[in-house]
């Protein structure tokens, strides 16, 4: 694929961006297609969904990068053809193209990249454009770029919002240093009422526990009990969907699950979280014993 597309590129023009788009299309219609059944259908039915695998997705990707390399003007319009008329596929396409185009301009591509956000129609839209589009650009250089995000977290638009925490989220992976600043900064999510953000702060909360797990371990102390029931999905998700090498470190934490467990309070649905909490702390405290 990379030979195919470096071919095509040869006599590219801005001006025909569309005609490339679809020469592309050509292509990733020919790589294996793989299950889809993660992406919800009433989000299946709001863009165009082949199926094609991510690994092939991104060979095209990071061929069309590689070709772009420093010509933001010449390849944004390609991009912003690729995410907005070619479905799942275009934008998993484009999000690389994006990615490599932030790091030659950032201050240029980067507004881009919140708008397209706001544009997403899926959780994988939001997690591609995050993670292969402005991930890279702030993964180089966080002190510079970080702080462009915080404007992300308070977006009107639930995807911009889930897409700005899993780049913050994931930064303690390589810089440990940044796992207070991360915690921080996914609090100010941490009621938000939107399901899928609230899962991209859970995300964002258990990645740092790869950089600083006292950190983490202290920001569950602050909030567990929690003084709002809006924040109790992610509290009992952190836990729950903690890495197991992570797991045994957060043991010690089972004492106050277990007097939140008693809250009459808690609705039945939290109730049955936090119950669940439990359990695996309980199950990480027995392990830990036996050590």
């Amino acid at each position: 694929m990379t030979k195919s597309v470096a071919s095509m590129l040869t006599s590219y023009d801005s001006a025909a961006a569309r005609e490339t788009a679809q020469r592309l299309r050509e292509l990733w219609l020919k790589a294996d297609k793989v299950d889809m059944a993660s992406i919800p259908q009433e989000q299946r039915e709001l863009q165009e969904i082949a199926g094609i695998g991510v690994p092939a997705l991104k060979e095209i990707g990071d061929a069309v990068a590689r070709e772009a390399g420093k010509q933001v003007d010449e390849y944004l319009p390609l991009a912003g053809t690729l995410w907005d008329e070619f479905g799942r596929e275009g934008r998993v396409v484009a999000a690389i193209l994006l990615g490599s185009l932030a790091l030659a301009e950032p201050a240029k591509v980067l507004p881009v990249l919140q708008e397209m956000a706001g544009t997403c129609v899926t959780w994988e839209d939001a997690d591609r454009l995050a993670m292969d589009g402005v991930e890279p650009v702030v993964r180089q250089k966080p002190q510079a770029w970080l702080g462009t995000l915080e404007p992300w977290l308070v977006d009107k638009n639930k995807w911009v919002r889930r897409a700005g925490i899993t780049v913050i989220g994931r930064l303690p992976m390589k810089y440990p240093e940044l796992t207070r600043r991360t915690l921080d900064l996914a609090e100010r999510l941490l009621r938000d009422e939107d399901p899928d953000v609230r899962r991209a702060v859970s995300f964002a909360i258990r990645m740092s526990a790869r950089g600083e797990v006292p950190a983490v371990v202290g920001f569950l102390a602050r909030h567990v009990p929690p003084t709002e029931p809006s924040g109790n999905w992610v509290l009992c998700d952190v836990i729950c969907s903690m890495s197991k090498q992570s797991l045994p470190s957060f043991a010690g934490m089972l004492t106050r699950y277990e007097r939140w467990a008693k809250d009459p309070q808690l609705s039945p649905q939290d109730k049955s979280s936090v119950d669940s909490a439990v359990q695996v702390l309980r199950e990480a405290a027995r392990k830990r014993g036996r050590a």
